[in-house]
């Protein structure tokens, strides 16, 4: 081929290009031989749903949970107070202060938590999480400033390096009481433990980059991990909403075992931007709540 040019210009491309193949991105003009920047319209549509899906990124703000203390937290707890202590991780700053928010650092008093757990008529069960959590050392009470912090060993704010650690972004779970029970939402924060770092496919290795080697849970595994029926996943956990979407998904392809993962908009491992664009967009589908008509 001869006089080959390397044209490269998104503009005034000729409707005939061939893909190159082994090229990313790059096509030919049979009839000229030059080439030019080429997106398929799969990947132009993927850009547009990643852009879309990323346009708020800097109002998402996320907390971390500390994977290899996520049983000693479930153990410590009852069900109902480890959803409080889900919620309760959206209100941390990078020092691990509970506070009303990033702009309103101002620390949150009794009166503040029982509005933001729903208990403001069961004051006595607050009373009761807050003793065990501070007992075991989840929560620490300042004297001197009156503040309570989570212990940044379970659950923290900001960057961290050379830990298995499980992202969740605090807008989603701060509606996840309005419309979940605190007894539901601690059964996501237990499958925590489970999510790929690779896939956020909950599995048995959750640290293992090899594909090929993933030991995938089977539902028998989420309801022994969960100390519950299989039947009461069907009926609640795989029935749990957050802002329309599901949390947990049921992936089904061909002959396979039903492979199960967490919302990847919702919990995520890693760097946020990238596992939107590598893997929300693609499994978007299997999370969106279909309205009825």
């Amino acid at each position: 081929m001869t006089n080959i040019r390397n044209v490269l210009q998104v503009r005034n491309i000729p409707e005939n290009l061939v893909p190159l193949q082994g090229v990313k991105g790059v096509a030919l003009d049979p009839d000229t031989g030059y080439t030019y920047k080429y997106e398929s319209e799969i990947e132009i549509e993927r850009k547009k749903k990643f852009a879309k899906m990323n346009s708020n990124r800097k109002q998402n703000k996320f907390t971390n949970t500390n994977m290899d203390e996520i049983d000693y937290i479930c153990q410590s707890l009852t069900n109902a107070q480890i959803g409080y202590l889900m919620i309760l991780q959206c209100y941390i700053d990078y020092g691990g202060k509970l506070i009303h928010s990033q702009k309103d650092k101002t620390p949150l008093k009794t009166g503040d938590f029982l509005k933001i757990l729903g208990l403001e008529d069961k004051r006595q069960t607050f009373y009761d999480f807050k003793d065990k959590c501070l007992d075991k050392g989840i929560l620490i009470y300042i004297t001197e400033e009156e503040t309570y912090s989570i212990n940044k060993n379970y659950i923290f704010k900001g960057a961290f390096k050379g830990m298995g650690v499980v992202s969740v972004v605090t807008r989603e779970i701060k509606e996840g009481l309005k419309g979940n029970k605190p007894e539901e939402l601690a059964m996501v924060f237990k499958l925590q433990e489970f999510v790929n770092m690779r896939t956020m496919a909950l599995v048995k290795n959750s640290n293992e980059t090899d594909l090929n080697k993933l030991e995938f849970m089977k539902q028998k595994d989420l309801a022994a991990a969960l100390g519950v029926s299989a039947a009461y996943l069907s009926r609640q956990l795989y029935q749990i909403e957050i802002n329309g979407e599901y949390v947990v998904a049921k992936i089904k392809v061909g002959k396979e075992p039903t492979k199960f993962m967490l919302n990847p908009n919702i919990f995520f491992r890693g760097d946020y931007a990238k596992v939107q664009e590598t893997i929300a967009v693609d499994v978007a589908p299997f999370f969106k709540v279909r309205k009825k008509n």
